[in-house]
């Protein structure tokens, strides 16, 4: 069984990866570590100790992938500025610098 406090830690890293809060990623992952460390030296089963183990991994996966996700889509992000900034140049050349005097 997972402790409370383990899962607790897991959905602030999940809330925060969803928010796109990374600044505070570090100390959130190091609060992981320690709860976990924590419910492993609590835990008396071998088994326990290999289900928060396993479920610590997962967690750690899950935000590995989200963090590639959205790494990719500021990529594809970043790519498609060219293409707007054509678009852009063309409504600022359509402007002119010309003023009539009446």
């Amino acid at each position: 069984m997972i402790p409370a406090q383990l899962k607790a830690r897991g959905r602030e890293l999940r809330d925060a990866i969803a928010r796109g809060e990374y600044d505070a990623l570090d100390e959130l992952l190091e609060g992981l570590r320690v709860a976990a460390d924590e419910g492993i030296r609590c835990a008396d089963d071998p088994a326990a100790r290999r289900e928060i183990a396993r479920w610590m991994l997962g967690t750690i996966e899950w935000a590995r992938l989200m963090l590639i996700t959205q790494r990719q889509r500021w990529a594809e992000e970043l790519e498609a500025l060219p293409r707007v900034d054509r678009f852009l140049a063309g409504t600022a050349a359509a402007s002119s610098d010309v003023c009539f005097d009446l």
